[in-house]
């Protein structure tokens, strides 16, 4: 999925961040939970088997770029 993030021409660069291990056995309700804007692009937490992952997405069309993570369904 971040690679075929970092594909969209929108987006200069996908950095990771903290992985944090998740508590519980609930399935998240989609592959990212959270998208937040920052200075330099879109801040997203994914939600992988045991594990939420903070990512940056950096870009200077974030619109486009969390349009496109809805259109995938990666988003809820």
């Amino acid at each position: 999925m971040l690679d075929r993030l970092a594909e969209h021409p929108a987006v200069h660069r996908v950095a990771t961040g903290r992985v944090t291990p998740r508590m519980g056995s609930g399935r998240p309700v989609a592959i990212i939970s959270k998208v937040r804007p920052v200075s330099s692009g879109l801040s997203i937490t994914i939600n992988a088997d045991g594990a939420m992952i903070d990512a940056y997405v950096v870009t200077d069309q974030p619109a486009q770029v969390e349009a496109y993570m809805a259109e995938q369904g990666w988003t809820g």
